[in-house]
């Protein structure tokens, strides 16, 4: 009896998701909790991140902190919704665009932020 195996006849390596990213960082803020288009709860968060240590032109090290928009939908946001600011987190994620019809001006109504796949606390 002969056994079959799935074989990828281009004989490619799996290629890794370019758009996929791990992340730590602190809420910055509560977070907003909005609706979507199709009924469902979706919360907004500022995450403050820290950079790697790098020399200064000081000839000091320095470490930027960079101040990051992530949303989730359904039980994530749900999630999100009962932590408080100060928080620590880890997400998984991916490189999305958020919308935001009520923001002040035209230009910040489209934000380049992270849509969260999972969730966790970070000690």
């Amino acid at each position: 009896m002969d056994t079959q195996m799935n074989v990828d006849p281009t004989n490619s390596q799996p290629v890794a998701d370019l758009n996929a990213l791990t992340m730590t960082g602190t809420l910055v803020q509560d977070p907003d909790l909005l609706t979507g288009a199709a009924g469902e709860l979706v919360a907004v968060i500022m995450l403050a991140v820290e950079g790697r240590l790098h020399a200064s032109p000081w000839g000091t090290t320095i470490r930027h902190t960079y101040f990051i928009h992530a949303w989730g939908l359904g039980p994530i946001a749900e999630w999100l919704a009962t932590m408080p600011a100060g928080t620590r987190v880890r997400i998984l994620g991916s490189l999305d665009y958020l919308y935001r019809s009520d923001a002040p001006t035209p230009a910040e109504r489209v934000v380049l932020s992270i849509h969260i796949d999972e969730l966790a606390l970070h000690a």
